[in-house]
């Protein structure tokens, strides 16, 4: 049996031969060797150990386990069973070691040198800027320029790359230009964000760079979502996901490696270890082997590299991208590094640094601008005259571009509003036209001087764009039609998605088998096993698989297994999918559809009966969509895979098998569509007016039934759509009726039916015959054995009912 691996010490050599080790890592080797989890063998007692079977082959006794043996002694592995060298390539003195070649040319050498002088040199002058208030913030990348330089030099343009917040090296080298960098820092009009992302938050969606991600790791499980997706298309083509030791933490990062593992996406993890995480060191961030000793537990090949070393990054980065491509397998880089300056300008490191200043020297000496410097310069590649020539020239192009970034105005009043969707709604349109106005009222108020449009007119508003319930019309439906239920009508829709758009895949828990309700049974065998696939258990990383695959230009559709576990995928649906095209100036992540089952089942208890519309309806960016039968689910289903916005939509599981009457239950064999953001008038009446959504339709119809044997007229509307709600079609049914009752299954505080009431409140004051009555769920969880008082049943609508038409 093979001797397990050893630990040793890493050690880089200062310029005074001091020995500066890694905090928790191994030695240091010349050779690139990516490790696998399989390689790994620990020791157990031979004579204790038997065959399961008499036959001369190992085989496995457990899925998903690569145990061959049983052992009558039990044994506690440790993660020192093994260890992985670092990879170097060029020493602290900056010579090339024995062995190691150069993997580019001289010439592409002294660029990359280049472009990190170029970054420490815009690093100090930004720093500057920030003490004189002219920026507000910065985030330095000082003795890491190594790490983003040499990989983005390694990789191809058609990379996809997702930064996290210190790759400045690695934007340069993609085509950030000085005047880019400080129009972002500076928020003004020609900011690709259009002012609205903190500094240093950059992106080339162009040159395939993502925007920079403020929420620590959130980035990570998008990664293999696109590489999955060039993985499907056979593409030259990688995902690469930037993040440090502290993001390294986040469950968003173990599940990516998970996510990215099972599905054999081409994805590289580049983790910067630099010690740091803001005052957070190693020592308390993680136990083990470091960043690195997570890979092989996924089975993914892994290397650790010295990232100061910017050929052994390359080399890297190069072979790492050659493997992912052509094995289709993610890789995960740890590299190497030392935080040598503040975590950013409103961080002071001196106050919790463990080194002292004779280590912070020796890590500074050792850093890779000093080492690769020497190089250069010991090929004749670079003198002390050139050096000194980028840099001034470095810091006049930054400078320049600073005073002319201050010149230029910020972005104009409506970019406020602009790009939360493709096209704004009335809502937005409404809340636009009005701040238009008010700025104009109350100029002292605003710096309407320091802003572009905002010294002319008000601007004109067209009606149509106020109106709600505009977004398309409905389709003429004559034709065969079939009787189904809801689960029925909803599969046909997946199918119809699949078939239409051969770049779409859908995924979740148990799909690939039909899911838990059996809406995708049958979907794997007739559109392929790749585009119909089961996840790993981890919602925020199908969240976040789902922005990748969109990324990379296919319609995502995702599966929640129940809408009470959509909270672990909040972050990645509120902080990223959300706003990913307000962040990214109107492009990025869009075509994503999230189905979930909600709502009571009659035993689902308090995690299987959640009514979650109004979390998300919050949050800006989502549209969000609950049908109340077959027909509308197919049709809403199929608008909102196709809609180029992000979609919520909640499917009211005790409606999948009911048996629908009429005209809801009939559906038609064509492809359709049902406009979004249209409420659909369900009963007209004279009365009063009931509205709600999903299932609590039929209990409206139902409360309507008992109103009309008393002789009272009731209008029903189903809502349809949450985000963008159809405002006009309430308020019209309203100001005939004088009377509104909203009814849904979530608790009342704070449920979506309190901003109807408020937004009717102030339409139809003058026509109000009684007070708004909401009939909800209570302020309590949703109780097993007393459901039934919880829900708001039939008859306490009948009551609301007879209470407003007495009033």
């Amino acid at each position: 049996m093979a001797a397990p691996r050893q630990f040793s010490t890493v050690r880089v050599l200062g310029l005074a031969g001091d020995l500066v080790p890694w905090t928790g890592v191994a030695n240091c080797s010349r050779r690139l060797n990516l490790q696998r989890g399989k390689r790994v063998r620990c020791a157990i007692n031979p004579s204790a150990r038997h065959l399961a079977s008499s036959s001369n082959e190992e085989r496995v006794f457990f899925r998903g386990t690569r145990s061959v043996r049983y052992d009558t002694t039990l044994e506690f592995q440790r993660c020192s069973d093994t260890t992985f060298p670092v990879f170097q390539q060029l020493a602290a003195s900056g010579k090339l070691l024995d062995g190691a070649t150069m993997p580019f040319p001289i010439e592409v050498g002294v660029r990359m040198y280049e472009i990190m002088l170029r970054s420490s040199v815009y690093d100090g002058i930004m720093q500057t800027l920030q003490r004189q208030g002219r920026v507000s913030f910065y985030c330095s990348n000082y003795g890491e320029e190594a790490t983003s330089v040499g990989t983005a030099a390694a990789l191809e343009p058609q990379d996809m790359i997702w930064p996290q917040y210190r790759e400045l090296g690695m934007f340069l080298w993609r085509g950030l230009t000085p005047q880019q960098m400080a129009d972002q820092n500076l928020g003004n009009d020609d900011d690709m964000s259009r002012g609205r992302n903190l500094q240093v938050h950059y992106c080339l969606l162009e040159n395939n760079v993502q925007s920079v991600h403020a929420v620590l790791g959130t980035q990570i499980p998008q990664a293999p979502g696109a590489g999955y997706a060039y993985r499907l298309d056979g593409a030259d083509r990688v995902s690469v996901a930037y993040f440090g030791d502290g993001a390294a933490s986040e469950g968003d990062a173990l599940t990516a490696l998970n996510f990215a593992a099972v599905h054999r996406s081409q994805t590289l993890f580049i983790c910067r270890n630099n010690g740091y995480s803001i005052s957070t060191g190693v020592e308390d961030q993680y136990a083990g082997d470091g960043i690195a000793a997570r890979g092989l537990a996924f089975d993914i090949p892994t290397v650790r590299v010295d990232g100061n070393d910017i050929v052994a990054v390359f080399k890297a980065t190069r072979e790492a991208r050659r493997m992912s491509v052509a094995d289709g397998t993610p890789v995960l880089l740890e590299l190497m590094t030392y935080r040598v300056g503040d975590h950013t300008t409103s961080d002071d490191s001196s106050l919790y640094r463990r080194e002292s200043g004779e280590q912070l020297a020796s890590w500074k000496a050792a850093g890779p601008i000093p080492r690769w410097r020497a190089f250069l310069e010991a090929q004749g590649a670079w003198d002390a005259g050139r050096e000194q020539a980028l840099k001034e020239e470095a810091r006049e192009e930054i400078t320049q571009a600073i005073k002319a970034g201050e010149q230029k105005k910020r972005p104009p009043l409506r970019d406020l509003f602009a790009d939360m969707y493709d096209k704004l709604p009335w809502h937005l349109e409404e809340q636009c036209a009005y701040m238009e106005r008010h700025v104009r009222q109350y100029p002292d108020s605003f710096s309407i001087s320091r802003h572009k449009g905002l010294d002319g007119p008000t601007p004109a508003v067209d009606p149509r764009m106020l109106k709600s319930g505009e977004s398309g019309k409905q389709p003429n439906l004559s034709g065969p039609s079939e009787r189904m239920t809801m689960v029925a009508a909803i599969n046909e829709a997946l199918s119809t998605a699949l078939a239409t758009e051969p770049r779409t895949v859908l995924f979740g828990q148990d799909v690939a088998f039909g899911g838990v309700f059996r809406c995708s049974v049958g979907l794997r065998e007739q559109h392929g096993e790749q585009r119909v696939i089961n996840t790993p258990v981890a919602e925020q990383a199908i969240a976040g698989f789902a922005v990748g695959l969109s990324v990379a230009g296919y319609n995502a559709i995702a599966e929640i297994q129940f809408a009470d576990y959509i909270f672990p995928a909040f972050d990645q649906i509120v902080n990223e999918i959300a706003k990913y095209r307000y962040r990214g100036g109107a492009d990025g992540a869009s075509r994503i559809t999230i189905r979930a089952p909600c709502s009571a089942v009659g035993h689902g208890s308090m995690y299987h009966s959640q009514s979650p519309e109004s979390f998300f309806a919050h949050c800006p960016g989502l549209k969000i969509v609950v049908p109340r039968g077959p027909r509308q689910a197919k049709g809403l289903l199929l608008a909102a895979i196709r809609d180029p916005n992000p979609v919520l939509f909640f499917e009211p599981k005790i409606l999948y098998r009911q048996r629908f009457e009429g005209p809801e239950g009939e559906v038609p064999k064509m492809d359709y569509e049902l406009p979004l953001g249209q409420a659909e008038v369900v009963r007209a009446g004279t009365d009063v007016t009931l509205v709600g959504w999903g299932s609590q339709v039929q209990r409206l119809e139902a409360a309507a039934d008992l109103a009309s044997a008393e002789g009272i007229s009731c209008e029903v509307i189903d809502l349809q759509t949450i985000i963008p709600w159809d405002a006009d079609a309430i308020e019209q049914s309203v100001k005939k009726t004088g009377r509104l009752v909203v009814s849904h299954e979530a608790p009342i505080t704070n449920g979506f039916g309190a901003e109807i009431v408020s937004c009717i409140q102030e339409r139809c004051f003058l026509h109000l015959e009684a007070p708004i009555k909401r009939i909800c769920g209570f302020d309590t969880h949703f109780p097993y054995a007393l459901e039934e008082f919880y829900l708001p049943s039939v008859s306490r609508i009948f009551a609301a009912i007879k209470e407003s038409v007495s009033f």
